[in-house]
Protein backbone atom coordinates (compact mmCIF):
# COMPACT_ATOMS: atom_id res chain seq x y z
CA UNK A 1 0.00 0.00 0.00
CA UNK A 2 1.81 3.34 -1.21
CA UNK A 3 1.33 6.08 1.90
CA UNK A 4 0.82 9.48 0.21
CA UNK A 5 3.79 11.69 0.89
CA UNK A 6 4.10 13.58 3.87
CA UNK A 7 4.14 17.99 3.67
CA UNK A 8 5.13 19.78 6.33
CA UNK A 9 3.41 22.68 7.22
CA UNK A 10 5.37 25.21 9.75
CA UNK A 11 4.28 28.67 10.78
CA UNK A 12 3.93 31.66 13.56
CA UNK A 13 0.94 31.09 15.62
CA UNK A 14 -1.68 33.40 14.67
CA UNK A 15 -2.92 34.77 11.69
CA UNK A 16 0.25 32.70 9.97
CA UNK A 17 -1.27 29.68 11.41
CA UNK A 18 -4.96 31.04 10.48
CA UNK A 19 -3.65 30.88 6.90
CA UNK A 20 -1.58 27.93 6.61
CA UNK A 21 -4.29 26.05 8.22
CA UNK A 22 -6.62 27.13 5.20
CA UNK A 23 -4.30 26.25 2.45
CA UNK A 24 -3.61 22.62 4.11
CA UNK A 25 -7.23 21.76 3.75
CA UNK A 26 -7.22 20.92 0.25
CA UNK A 27 -4.06 19.20 0.45
CA UNK A 28 -5.23 16.60 2.88
CA UNK A 29 -6.19 14.15 0.54
CA UNK A 30 -2.80 14.12 -1.19
CA UNK A 31 -0.17 14.51 1.61
CA UNK A 32 0.20 12.90 4.80
CA UNK A 33 0.71 16.51 7.22
CA UNK A 34 2.86 17.22 9.36
CA UNK A 35 2.51 20.27 11.55
CA UNK A 36 5.05 22.37 13.48
CA UNK A 37 4.53 25.83 14.94
CA UNK A 38 5.50 27.29 18.44
CA UNK A 39 3.02 26.39 20.64
CA UNK A 40 4.59 26.22 23.83
CA UNK A 41 3.70 29.76 24.83
CA UNK A 42 0.27 29.40 22.71
CA UNK A 43 -1.52 25.94 23.18
CA UNK A 44 -1.63 22.96 21.42
CA UNK A 45 -4.04 23.22 18.37
CA UNK A 46 -6.57 21.16 17.87
CA UNK A 47 -5.86 19.10 14.93
CA UNK A 48 -7.68 15.69 13.21
CA UNK A 49 -6.52 12.64 15.00
CA UNK A 50 -3.52 10.95 13.96
CA UNK A 51 -2.03 14.21 12.48
CA UNK A 52 1.58 14.80 14.41
CA UNK A 53 1.90 18.44 15.51
CA UNK A 54 5.65 19.08 16.92
CA UNK A 55 6.44 22.29 18.52
CA UNK A 56 9.10 24.81 17.94
CA UNK A 57 10.92 27.62 19.23
CA UNK A 58 8.83 31.07 18.75
CA UNK A 59 11.80 33.68 17.33
CA UNK A 60 11.52 37.16 16.12
CA UNK A 61 13.87 39.99 15.09
CA UNK A 62 14.13 40.70 18.73
CA UNK A 63 15.64 37.56 20.41
CA UNK A 64 17.84 36.06 17.76
CA UNK A 65 19.44 34.30 20.23
CA UNK A 66 16.96 31.64 19.87
CA UNK A 67 17.37 30.92 15.80
CA UNK A 68 20.01 28.55 16.59
CA UNK A 69 17.64 26.03 18.94
CA UNK A 70 14.91 26.31 17.03
CA UNK A 71 17.00 25.45 13.80
CA UNK A 72 18.17 22.64 15.56
CA UNK A 73 14.19 21.51 16.48
CA UNK A 74 13.73 21.97 12.95
CA UNK A 75 16.20 20.29 11.51
CA UNK A 76 15.51 17.16 13.81
CA UNK A 77 11.87 17.24 12.47
CA UNK A 78 13.28 17.15 9.09
CA UNK A 79 15.43 14.27 9.29
CA UNK A 80 12.47 12.07 11.50
CA UNK A 81 9.81 12.82 9.49
CA UNK A 82 11.32 13.16 6.02
CA UNK A 83 8.61 15.67 4.18
CA UNK A 84 8.71 15.57 0.28
CA UNK A 85 7.59 19.35 0.61
CA UNK A 86 7.92 22.11 3.17
CA UNK A 87 5.28 24.72 2.65
CA UNK A 88 4.97 27.69 5.34
CA UNK A 89 3.34 31.06 5.64
CA UNK A 90 5.95 32.58 7.88
CA UNK A 91 7.60 34.13 9.81
CA UNK A 92 10.88 32.87 10.89
CA UNK A 93 10.15 29.31 12.18
CA UNK A 94 9.25 28.89 8.24
CA UNK A 95 12.05 30.05 7.19
CA UNK A 96 14.66 28.53 8.53
CA UNK A 97 12.45 25.31 7.77
CA UNK A 98 12.28 26.59 3.84
CA UNK A 99 16.52 27.16 4.30
CA UNK A 100 17.38 23.77 5.89
CA UNK A 101 14.98 21.98 3.97
CA UNK A 102 16.58 23.34 0.43
CA UNK A 103 19.90 22.08 2.09
CA UNK A 104 18.45 18.74 2.11
CA UNK A 105 16.44 18.98 -1.18
CA UNK A 106 13.37 19.17 0.17
CA UNK A 107 10.52 21.00 -2.12
CA UNK A 108 9.88 24.26 -0.49
CA UNK A 109 6.93 26.79 -0.75
CA UNK A 110 7.00 29.81 0.45
CA UNK A 111 3.27 32.08 0.89
CA UNK A 112 3.93 35.69 2.09
CA UNK A 113 1.55 36.58 4.67
CA UNK A 114 -1.38 38.63 3.61
CA UNK A 115 -0.98 41.38 6.39
CA UNK A 116 2.63 42.28 4.24
CA UNK A 117 0.49 44.72 1.97
CA UNK A 118 3.43 47.28 0.97
CA UNK A 119 6.31 45.31 0.46
CA UNK A 120 7.44 41.22 1.22
CA UNK A 121 7.56 39.91 4.81
CA UNK A 122 11.55 40.27 6.41
CA UNK A 123 10.99 36.55 6.73
CA UNK A 124 9.90 36.18 3.20
CA UNK A 125 12.65 37.99 2.20
CA UNK A 126 15.05 35.44 3.36
CA UNK A 127 13.12 32.44 2.44
CA UNK A 128 13.28 33.91 -1.16
CA UNK A 129 16.73 33.10 -1.83
CA UNK A 130 16.00 29.11 -1.31
CA UNK A 131 11.78 28.78 -1.69
CA UNK A 132 11.54 26.81 -4.63
CA UNK A 133 8.23 28.70 -5.02
CA UNK A 134 7.28 31.98 -3.86
CA UNK A 135 3.84 33.22 -3.44
CA UNK A 136 2.76 36.62 -2.74
CA UNK A 137 -1.07 37.71 -1.56
CA UNK A 138 -0.73 40.48 -3.23
CA UNK A 139 -0.81 41.16 -7.07
CA UNK A 140 1.11 44.41 -6.87
CA UNK A 141 4.13 42.68 -5.18
CA UNK A 142 4.31 39.69 -7.98
CA UNK A 143 7.46 40.07 -10.07
CA UNK A 144 5.49 37.48 -12.50
CA UNK A 145 8.99 35.43 -12.15
CA UNK A 146 10.73 34.51 -8.89
CA UNK A 147 7.58 36.00 -6.82
CA UNK A 148 4.27 34.63 -7.64
CA UNK A 149 0.63 35.96 -7.11
CA UNK A 150 -2.07 33.13 -7.54
CA UNK A 151 -4.61 34.89 -4.95
CA UNK A 152 -5.42 35.23 -1.18
CA UNK A 153 -5.39 32.66 1.60
CA UNK A 154 -8.03 35.03 3.45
Amino acid sequence: MNRPPKLLAISSPGGHWIQLTRLCQGLESRYTLVYALPSALFGAPKMADGQKVYSVLDVSADDKWRLVPCALQVLYILLKERPRAILSTGAAPGAIAIWLGSLLGVRTIWVDSIANVKQLSRAGRLAQKRADVFLTQWEHLSNGQTILYKGAVL
